[in-house]
């Protein structure tokens, strides 16, 4: 039958990232366009909690049995998940939407490269902070982008790379639960960085309405597309389609917010994405080090 063919689940399980990856940048971009409401910290705070509530009873979360060192282990890994998603938000009040989500993948890009037995995989990071350079503001420039953006673009990828590490140490404690507890740890930690008087308009239904959708497009429906993905693509065709998740992002949020990106600025997303699909195509890299980082559950970070 057609439905059981590998053709069918090949061609069915690219959709499905294709749509994850539509999902986790509209996600952004309509957290974006809140911050007109509310703090980017807010919003944070906002989503890394809905998104929280959904996933602990969707995965029933509460079965986990804690004891010392693995609850060491969640702490961790809920703090690089605090820090990817807060800084990424601090960032796209700035940047555009596709740029942070191009800056934010040196960070997987450079656990890759470190873990490689390939010296040649360096060249890559070379490109990468090529495509940083380009996107640095110039003074001849009539859009230049804000400086303090992109480094809190530069923190959430820091963030990321260590999120990488710290997650699969938890992804091996906890299952397919990591997320989950990851994202209760990372509402607590960013709980005190939210305004308590302006994270009162949730009480307002279209706010309130508008966070759900957020945090749905952003983990709950992203996670569980990739999830049926993950078990029908090869790691290199995820990979390198995965990378790509910047150009969508500049996409979406054009299509969203109506955000416009100068030839340089979408020279520099360019050398930075096929940095990140240099990086997944490269044969001498361990598959462990390519896994962790280019498919490190990206719908957490966005």
């Amino acid at each position: 039958m057609l439905m059981a063919s590998p053709s069918f689940k090949l061609m069915t399980s690219v959709a499905a990232l294709l749509l994850a990856i539509v999902s986790i940048t509209a996600g952004a971009a309509l957290a974006k366009s809140m911050f007109s409401l509310l703090t980017p910290k807010d919003v944070t705070v906002l989503r890394l909690s809905v998104s929280a509530v959904i996933l602990f009873f969707l995965l029933k979360a509460w079965r986990v049995r804690f004891n010392r060192n693995s609850l060491g282990t969640v702490l961790a890994y809920g703090i690089t998940v605090a820090g990817m998603n807060l800084f990424f938000y601090m960032s796209i009040k700035t940047v555009p939407v596709g740029v942070a989500l191009a800056v934010e993948l040196i960070g997987p890009l450079c656990v890759a490269a470190f873990y490689s037995k390939n010296r040649s995989d360096y060249l890559w990071v070379l490109l990468a902070a090529t495509g940083i350079f380009l996107l640095l503001p110039k003074s001849a420039q009539v859009e230049s982008l804000d400086v303090l953006g992109l480094f809190y673009a530069l923190v959430a990828a820091f963030f990321w790379g260590a999120y990488i590490l710290m997650g699969k140490k938890a992804g091996k404690r906890f299952g397919s639960k990591a997320p989950s507890l990851g994202l209760v740890v990372a509402s607590l930690i960013v709980m005190p960085a939210g305004d308590t008087g302006s994270l009162s308009q949730i009480l307002e239904f279209n706010v309130f309405l508008l966070v759900v959708v957020i945090a749905l497009l952003s983990s709950a429906i992203p996670l569980m597309l990739e999830m049926f993905a993950l078990r029908n693509l090869p790691t290199h065709i995820y990979g390198v389609m995965a990378s790509g998740e910047p150009v969508m992002g500049a996409i979406v949020s054009f299509l969203i917010l109506g955000e416009q990106l100068s030839l340089l600025q979408c020279l520099g997303i360019g050398a930075i994405v096929v940095a990140s699909i240099g990086i997944v195509l490269s044969p001498f890299t361990p598959k462990p080090a390519l896994k962790q980082a280019l498919e490190g559950e990206q719908s957490l970070s966005e």
